[in-house]
């Protein structure tokens, strides 16, 4: 049974990604996705979460080269007594993307048993796949620090720098790291560096140069536990069986004057304060590759997805953080 069932995928796959099923035995699907391909998977991963398709995700020609959407960073209107008033675009800041290969094995029994117990295969294995492949770019982008040979890291810290390690590594301006006390961010108390989240959104929206923070854009992302110890309410009727863990959860109230999400994936005590327009993820149009692969040795079906791919804060004076590992709270 597991073989018709995968094949039927597989075939799906390759239609709508514009190739066509492998012809070797112990290799289901094997296509390298042209630009079109990729396009069509950038939608269908950017509807299963709303974060993922509110960010910029880019398809680059070249491995690595200039960022783009951060280039103009001041006010392009005024008057020169003498030619034309202009701003210019400044290419300076470089991106480099490096290998991401994301796979699932996933033994036969297991794909029999969802053959016998679910009609909807199709949707169900892509829960077990797909879905994981979207959560980890998003946990790559809020938790990456380093890029290592070979990966070893559950949070997926050690697979590339993400948009925090960024803003870390070359804006630490903008990011908060102390109060009161060096090294250490005391949170929500009377004699707290912050008292409440409103608090602490505007001093996160202060760090931003003058010209930034009048910007009606601009979104206070919160951690699950900074909510949770501020009694910050879900905005309304939120049911957890609706959720995939790939959506926003939104705030009821605003802090610090800017809408407020918990974004999924996100530092449980962190907090930034920018525009979801500000965060990109570049791919390297043609190096992505789907594959679906049976491993006979193991009693495994395999499916992978690889690519040459980067996280990218466009304009790092339009970001500022809290350092996450320096928060404590009352009794910590």
């Amino acid at each position: 049974m597991k073989d018709s069932q995968i094949k039927q995928y597989a075939s799906q796959l390759a239609t709508k990604y514009q190739g066509q099923p492998s012809k070797q035995s112990d290799v289901v699907l094997s296509i390298t996705l042209n630009e079109k391909a990729l396009q069509s998977l950038m939608t269908d991963f950017k509807a299963r979460s709303d974060f993922l398709g509110a960010v910029n995700w880019l398809p680059v020609k070249n491995v690595e080269g200039k960022k783009f959407l951060g280039a103009l960073k001041g006010t392009t209107t005024g008057r020169k007594q003498e030619g034309r008033n202009r701003s210019i675009v400044e290419y300076g800041e470089t991106y480099k993307t490096c290998e991401i290969d994301s796979s699932v094995q996933i033994n036969w029994r297991l794909i029999d048993e969802l053959e016998v117990t679910q009609e909807n295969f199709e949707e169900l294995f892509t829960q077990l796949t797909e879905n994981q492949f979207i959560l980890d770019m998003l946990k790559i982008g809020w938790h990456g620090e380093s890029q290592a040979t070979n990966t070893q890291a559950e949070d997926l810290s050690d697979v590339t720098k993400g948009w925090l390690a960024q803003l870390k590594e070359q804006n630490l301006a903008n990011i908060i790291t102390g109060g009161k006390s060096e090294g250490k961010i005391v949170l929500f108390t009377e004699k707290a560096d912050y008292k409440n989240l409103d608090e602490l959104a505007t001093a996160l929206r202060n760090k931003l140069p003058a010209e930034y923070q009048e910007r009606n854009d601009l979104v206070f992302l919160v951690g699950a536990e900074l909510a949770s110890k501020a009694n910050a309410n879900i905005k309304g009727a939120y049911l957890y069986s609706e959720n995939n863990g790939m959506n926003n959860l939104y705030l009821s109230n605003y802090f610090g004057g800017m809408p407020s999400i918990i974004p999924p994936q996100f530092p449980k005590k962190c907090a930034v304060v920018t525009t979801l327009k500000n965060l990109s993820i570049y791919t390297q149009k043609t190096s992505c590759h789907r594959s679906i692969y049976n491993e006979e040795n193991t009693g495994d079906y395999i499916n992978a997805y690889y690519r040459q791919e980067c996280y990218v804060v466009e304009n790092l004076n339009l970001m500022a953080a809290l350092e996450h590992k320096n928060v404590v709270f009352e009794n910590e």
